[in-house]
């Protein structure tokens, strides 16, 4: 598949979801979480597959009507060990993305970088070379301070 065809496939696989699904939860006064949204085609179509970051913002920004996340989470690690512990996770379905080459992943999470330059206080890095448990007290503690709970 041409990188423009996958970013427009998702772009309106975004739309979709957010008018069936994002957008009447948020109206009803829920909590939304989900685990790709717009910087994903940032990070994916623009740093991977090289396509223009601003006609990638301008087709989000179109999708979405200007909605971004309040909060996202990057959970950062070298691509080798990601990518080995995909290969080592026998119960995960492997997708097309994970089968790209080394390349693709190193300009996906340099995009994921870049982005939090970007937009720092809306994107919070996480190390996830620490042990699962860690990663996980660490993004409790990162939603319980952003939604003003205590722990």
């Amino acid at each position: 598949m041409d990188p423009k065809t996958e970013l427009l496939l998702y772009i309106a696989s975004r739309r979709q979801h957010l008018v069936e699904k994002v957008l009447p939860a948020l109206e009803a006064g829920k909590l939304v979480i989900m685990d790709r949204f717009i910087d994903s085609s940032v990070a994916y179509q623009g740093f991977g597959r090289g396509l223009d970051i601003d006609a990638i913002d301008w087709l989000n920004h179109f999708a979405t009507d200007g909605l971004k996340p309040d909060l996202t989470l990057y959970f950062d690690i070298e691509v080798e060990e990601g990518l080995a512990r995909i290969a080592a996770n026998s119960d995960r379905e492997v997708n097309r993305l994970d089968l790209e080459g080394l390349d693709l992943h190193k300009k996906v999470r340099q995009g994921y970088l870049s982005l939090l330059e970007k937009e720092g206080n809306r994107i919070v890095k996480i190390d996830a070379s620490l042990p699962l448990e860690q990663v996980v007290e660490i993004t409790k503690a990162v939603l319980f301070d952003r939604m003003g709970l205590a722990k």
